[in-house]
């Protein structure tokens, strides 16, 4: 199956998963991975038993590997860097995208499911990495696509040089429109850092009935490693959300999709995408409930490898999976990691 098929397929499923297949789609994926791409077919030929005739067999490339190979399976249309605080590109994640319609198509998707439909548009008040100030980071691609699509507002990012402009986002917030419902989109340190600023000025806001509150990356690049229910309780002082008004959204360098999670409850992956949670003493899926390694099969990612293991931990639950942190001594990263001292 060419590039071309395979990728009509796949932005036909995740437009409408019930065009194809999932288990199909993600086969057809790995061969042709499997035919193009160098590094995965060097990996998958050193794996014990025999090639995969299941898409819960398909191999998960680990994330570290981005590090060390160019793992695509065609020449780059882009190239996303990870945040991670190695300094260097030779030691953060590369992502090789060779098709950005197919990621476009994926990102704006998930997000239109999880937290806006399609056709919606309201201010956007942004925290968070764009295209013109962070070309190489994934985020930054994704947060631009969902401006260009959703945003009805003029206002730049609060966040500037690595630091977040709590002045004037403080300033933005005294002149809102009450009657008109705002979408604030930040990684969780900028409004952290907002809402330091806030506390010993006596300052706190109650953004327009309506309003949605889309936070990304944790406490990663902020002093503290708090709990979500103490973020949710920082956001309900400093903007006056509920956390059913709060929706976080996990994505990774290494993959082209996201999961959102809304009222601090699991993620949830979209239908194109496969969360699993594995045991690392057995190597074997664990149970419901039972912490252990993620892994994500993403078909967005045609272009590199379909299949990733992760180093976050969790668990599943009946509603997708639950992240809990980052295995023992994996590299902090993280969009977050823009704002770190």
């Amino acid at each position: 199956m060419s590039n071309t098929e395979i990728g009509t397929r796949i932005r036909r499923y995740i437009a409408d998963h019930t065009t194809g297949d999932f288990g199909e789609l993600a086969l057809a994926a790995h061969h042709y991975q499997y035919a193009r791409n160098d590094a995965y077919r060097r990996f998958v030929d050193r794996q014990e038993g025999p090639a995969p005739q299941r898409w819960e067999e398909i191999p998960a490339v680990p994330a570290f590997a981005f590090k060390e190979a160019d793992l695509a399976s065609a020449p780059a249309a882009d190239v996303f860097l990870s945040s991670g605080t190695t300094q260097g590109p030779t030691r953060r994640a590369r992502h090789h995208v060779p098709d950005l319609t197919l990621y476009h198509h994926a990102a704006l998707t998930g997000f239109q499911r999880a937290v806006l439909p399609s056709g919606q548009r309201r201010p956007f008040l942004v925290a968070a990495p764009e295209r013109r100030s962070h070309p190489m980071s994934s985020l930054g691609a994704m947060v631009t696509w969902l401006r260009e699509a959703h945003d009805s507002g003029t206002e730049p990012s609060f966040l500037v040089e690595g630091a977040v402009n709590c002045e004037r986002f403080a300033s933005v917030l005294d002149a809102l429109d009450p009657n008109q419902p705002i979408l604030v989109l930040a990684v969780t340190a900028a409004l952290l850092q907002l809402a330091d600023y806030a506390d010993p000025r006596g300052r706190s806001w109650t953004l327009p009935s309506g309003s949605l509150v889309v936070d990304t990356g944790g406490c990663k690049g902020y002093a503290e490693n708090l709990e979500r229910a103490a973020i949710l309780a920082r956001y309900r002082t400093l903007l006056g959300v509920e956390s059913s008004a709060v929706i976080n959204e996990y994505g990774m360098t290494e993959m082209c999709s996201q999961l959102y999670a809304r009222d601090a409850k699991a993620h949830r992956p979209p239908p194109w995408v496969r969360s699993r949670v594995f045991d690392p003493a057995t190597g074997t899926e664990a149970a419901p409930g039972q912490v252990g390694i993620l892994r994500h099969l993403d078909l967005a990612n045609l272009g590199s490898v379909v299949c990733v293991q992760t180093e976050d931990i969790g668990r599943r639950t009946e509603t997708g999976v639950e992240v809990l942190g980052r295995v023992a001594g994996a590299e902090p990263r993280g969009c977050s990691l823009l704002l770190a001292s």
